[in-house]
């Protein structure tokens, strides 16, 4: 290298030097002493250039002490790099500060100079103070969300069953009088009818039947009460002989409507309770048959297995459909579209299905327009492979 280039290269180290905007030392290797100092370190430490020269690092609290200098300087003559990634120092006017040091041995013609890299990390540490204190706060904020949300889900727990255990007393206790008011009300007509005029005789008769209709509703109410109570373990079923027993079960109403049922294999195995999914399946294709105005009423029966392990049971009618707008209001308690007695029931019946499919781990829903039919659907998991029996292959009639 030339004397013109040396200086040239000089010139541009000193510009870098200068003009730096992390702190920079140049220390002696064999005395330990500063020798050079930018302008940056100056600022930001807030010493004069004569107050930095001639002194040892510890002096300013880079280092802790001398013997940790000497320490240092040995490890930095023997690795050629040394570096403290959180140094705190103090400034002298008082202030603390967060710093990272580097110090680094290279060669300069035929003397080791050690050069010192100091940068301002204070408002990063700050960052990550903040940071790691946002941290503590949301994880102790979820854990106290996790507690209430855990007391409140308990507290409503109970709140539920202490109202279905009420609502189970209440139904079970007034259907005696109700029955006695039933019979004698029969009574009255059968062996006392010739003291009865006609208007009361048909005074007694509606007393019978408002009394049959209240009977009715407190049975569902008992069988609701008791599809949310009772003990459910699920088992591998056979979706074939579960669906003929619900048909026996449906048999008279199916008779009386000669509904036509249409059942479509294959049928899978899944995961259920099998009293909760007969009583599912009886309801739903009893409302199937129910629900048609003015033509045969037409069920088909059907399951299919999309992805992802469960498999969906379809109950499909010709009746006489629901409106989008109440077609998630019907699986409700005492929710019925049709007050008239062209179709009887006590609003309870979808309320069942979607409480029972709900405790054996599925979901329940319907596809409908008015004038259209209806496609009730049931989701339940579908049972391991191994589980699994032989599936259905020829449709019965």
């Amino acid at each position: 290298m030339t004397t013109v280039d040396f200086a040239a290269s000089e010139l541009r180290y000193r510009r870098l030097f200068e003009a730096a905007h992390d702190g920079i030392l140049i220390v002696d290797s064999e005395t330990r002493r500063i020798v050079d100092v930018n302008p940056f370190l100056m600022k930001f430490l807030g010493y004069a250039y004569d107050e930095f020269i001639g002194k040892e690092l510890f002096e300013f609290g880079l280092l802790k002490d001398e013997a940790a200098s000497q320490a240092a300087f040995r490890e930095l003559q023997k690795a050629g790099f040394i570096r403290y990634e959180d140094l705190p120092l103090k400034t002298k006017d008082g202030r603390s500060v967060a710093v990272e040091f580097v110090s680094n041995v290279y060669q300069e013609g035929e003397e080791q100079v050690i050069q010192c890299n100091v940068r301002d990390i204070t408002a990063r540490k700050k960052t990550q103070n903040a940071l790691r204190d946002a941290e503590a706060k949301l994880s102790r904020y979820a854990a106290e969300l996790e507690t209430v949300v855990y007391r409140r889900t308990a507290e409503l727990q109970l709140s539920n069953t202490q109202l279905e255990m009420f609502v189970y007393s209440i139904a079970h206790d007034l259907r005696a009088p109700l029955r006695s008011m039933q019979g004698f009300s029969q009574l009255l007509v059968e062996e006392h009818s010739v003291n009865l005029d006609e208007k009361g005789r048909e005074y007694a008769n509606f007393i019978n039947a408002a009394a049959q209709t209240m009977d009715h509703l407190l049975s569902d109410l008992l069988a609701f009460s008791h599809m949310s109570q009772q003990k459910i373990e699920l088992a591998p079923l056979p979706l074939d002989a579960i669906v003929q027993h619900a048909l026996s079960g449906c048999e008279m109403e199916i008779r009386e409507r000669q509904a036509r049922i249409e059942i479509i294999p294959p049928w899978p195995v899944v995961l259920g309770h099998e009293t909760t999914l007969q009583q599912v399946l009886v309801n739903l294709i009893g409302n199937a048959v129910k629900f048609v105005a003015g033509k045969t009423p037409q069920v088909r029966l059907r399951a299919e297995e999309p992805a992802g392990g469960i498999v969906r049971i379809w109950v499909e009618d010709n009746g006489i459909g629901i409106p989008l707008e109440f077609q998630e209001r019907i699986f409700q308690v005492f929710q019925r579209l049709h007050t008239t007695k062209t179709y009887a029931g006590t609003g309870i019946g979808l309320a069942i299905v979607k409480k029972g499919v709900e405790r054996m781990g599925g979901r329940v829903g319907v596809v409908s327009a008015p004038g259209q039919g209806s496609k009730f659907w049931i989701e339940l998991p579908a049972a391991p492979a191994a589980a699994a029996a032989p599936r259905q292959e020829k449709a019965t009639p």
